[in-house]
């Protein structure tokens, strides 16, 4: 498997434009890249039983809820994770498109 190279996120995709200066100072100061890697990691560990949202954010319970709901996203449409429709607890079950 190539190695998968975790990006931040572009700071101005991070806020929107009329948010005040300091949330826009705020979205530089975070490592989205740091996220997407825990996230994919995560969902990777869980095999072809695959995890949810849900599932990441009790293994983390001290990270916002914000931070590992927003990151399945990005990992879609970067062709890491995908989804079979399966659901559990009302989340979609997200899986690895290939294994570490």
């Amino acid at each position: 498997m190539t190695e998968y190279i975790f990006n931040d996120t572009p700071v101005y995709k991070l806020s929107r434009t009329d948010d005040p200066e300091t949330s826009r100072d705020a979205a530089g100061e975070v490592s989205s890249g740091k996220m997407l890697a825990l996230v994919y990691s995560e969902v990777v560990k869980a095999g072809d039983n695959g995890i949810t949202t849900k599932e990441i954010r009790a293994i983390h319970p001290h990270l916002p809820y914000s931070s590992i709901t927003a990151r399945p996203t990005q990992l879609e449409a970067d062709g890491k994770i995908y989804y079979l429709g399966d659901r559990r607890e009302r989340c979609r079950v997200i899986r690895a498109t290939e294994e570490i």
